[in-house]
């Protein structure tokens, strides 16, 4: 029989980081997984809660409202203004999601006509550039520095390109770990607002940092122009899947009619145990053993390489937190190159920096490192492994 696909199955591209993830390999040091170490979920609590909820609150089993659990919401509108002052966000913006990226497909579904222009920094995770893709978006790249988006190439594709939204990831971003200063958040904003997007601010390791906090986000300083992104992925557990959008209240029912006709629902069990998570008194304590654990694992990351990889070879951008490590090689050494060869020579697995561009072009000679999940030894042996293939490569 002949299947015929809908354009939007059509438009599916297949992410260029699954031939680098190989979870089931043998003898592999993988620093390509943007998660915490399984050590540092918050089991306990979470235990304590799910038990809890289970014996007095059975009723959490029937099926919830398609919004989300109510007190979910309230707490995540909660933190959220604790972290940043001026958010002013209220439980009745917040839509919550499949997940970071359930909440990117969700945007998609409601803006994203096939051939409309969205934009992104770039790099940046690709992942959510899928599910604008699917929708038929023409996806286009800003460039960074240092400092965040570079203001004048995202004014030169405003007019070009008009386009829906500008996504980004301003604090910790993957794959960079950069900050966006607030100088450049403003710029942004400005920009936004003239030519009359808005701009999609993804904040998932907000809380991720290693020392400072970081700036006021985008939507405290544009909220007329600002749909924020969230996860619990990254600081309670990836595997729950539970992210969220915050909305100007105008569009909130359309989102959750969309939301109905998609899934109907997610689970309210997962939902009102993340709230009592976020709730309870333990919960800061450990997002600052988070912090440190992973400040710790950067800096042996970090002297590990130091010691063994010279500079004339790789180097990389120190990050002030989240979980990446944004590499670039020198003497001409192609990243797909070095990436593939240290995937099946040496058993050693990250990412080459094209596959953080929206359309999979430039970025030749970066690659992207992640410190958050290995053990101590596990990294210590990535890196030697990483060092004896860049010394293949010199030898050529």
């Amino acid at each position: 029989m002949e299947y015929r696909l809908s354009h939007r199955a059509q438009n599916l591209r297949r992410c260029m980081m699954d031939a680098f993830h190989l979870r089931d390999a043998k003898d592999m040091i993988f620093f390509n997984s943007g998660q915490p170490a399984a050590d540092l979920y918050p089991r306990g609590l979470m235990r304590a809660v799910l038990d809890k909820l289970l014996a007095e609150e059975p009723q959490i089993l029937a099926y919830p409202g398609s919004q989300g659990d109510e007190e979910l919401r309230e707490a995540l509108a909660e933190r959220q203004n604790r972290l940043d002052a001026g958010a002013g966000i209220r439980a009745e913006q917040i839509v919550v999601t499949n997940g970071g990226t359930g909440g990117a497909d969700l945007l998609a579904q409601l803006f994203v006509d096939p051939g409309d222009a969205v934009l992104s920094e770039t790099p940046t995770f690709p992942e959510t550039l899928d599910c604008f893709a699917k929708a038929g978006a023409r996806l286009a790249g800003v460039s960074m520095d240092a400092d965040g988006p570079l203001p004048d190439e995202l004014e030169h594709l405003a007019q070009k390109c008009r386009p829906r939204f500008f996504y980004v990831i301003p604090n910790f971003q993957n794959p960079t770990g950069r900050c966006t200063s607030p100088e450049r958040r403003g710029a942004v904003a400005e920009i936004a607002r003239r030519h009359g997007f808005f701009i999609v601010e993804d904040d998932p390791y907000r809380e991720l940092n290693f020392d400072a906090a970081p700036p006021p986000s985008y939507h405290s300083l544009a909220p007329d122009c600002t749909i924020s992104m969230g996860s619990l992925s990254k600081t309670i557990a990836p595997g729950i899947r539970i992210g969220w959008l915050v909305l100007p209240e105008e569009l909130v029912e359309r989102a959750v009619m969309t939301l109905k006709a998609t899934a109907l629902c997610y689970p309210a069990l997962l939902h009102r145990a993340a709230a009592r998570v976020l709730e309870h008194p333990q919960f800061d304590a450990h997002i600052d053993e988070l912090r440190r654990d992973l400040k710790r694992r950067c800096r042996l990351l970090t002297e590990l390489m130091s010691a063994q990889i010279p500079t004339e070879w790789l180097t990389w951008e120190t990050p002030l937190g989240g979980m990446f490590l944004w590499c670039r090689l020198h003497g001409g050494v192609s990243a797909m190159n070095f990436a593939v060869r240290a995937r099946d020579r040496w058993h050693v697995a990250f990412f080459p920096g094209v596959c953080f561009t929206p359309n999979y072009e430039g970025e030749e000679f970066s690659l992207r490192l992640t410190f958050a999940r290995q053990t101590d030894a596990q990294m210590a042996e990535g890196v030697r492994r990483i060092a004896a293939a860049l010394k293949s490569f010199q030898q050529n």
